[in-house]
């Protein structure tokens, strides 16, 4: 039988757990986390960048000029616009809120006003928490 000692989840993956568990939506912090150590060790940070930008835009002309065919599919804009920004901002070394950014936050916030997403909590909230700090 084993002890109860050899059952105990390490501190430093009991700490990781936590901060997964904590994170506003998990699955957005694994996607973010993931494509910034991609950008970052293969020094593709502009490709990404633009990329980003260019799946962001799509989803932005498409909410702000009312051209989803359905509610899933303008949901599903909201998720990936918002998600973009958030990768945006953590690739970027400026952050999306600099001058060089190439996504236009403030009208991105407007579009994306009172759209809800993860347990209902409103697209422009889950923008502002996931944000890095301000460089």
């Amino acid at each position: 039988m084993q002890s109860i000692a050899g059952s105990v989840i390490p501190q430093d993956v009991s700490n990781h757990m936590s901060l997964f568990y904590a994170y506003h939506n998990p699955m957005a912090k694994a996607v973010v986390d993931s494509a910034s150590n991609f950008a970052k060790e293969s020094h593709t940070e502009a490709l990404v960048l633009n990329t980003v930008s260019t799946l962001a835009a799509g989803s932005f002309n498409t909410l702000k000029q009312s051209k989803a065919d359905s509610s899933e599919s303008e949901q599903l804009c909201v998720f990936v616009l918002v998600t973009c920004c958030v990768l945006y901002d953590w690739i970027s070394t400026d952050g999306i809120n600099s001058s060089q950014s190439t996504i236009d936050i403030k009208a991105v916030t407007a579009v994306v006003s009172g759209y809800k997403l993860v347990e209902g909590t409103n697209a422009e909230n889950v923008l502002q928490t996931n944000f890095r700090p301000r460089r």
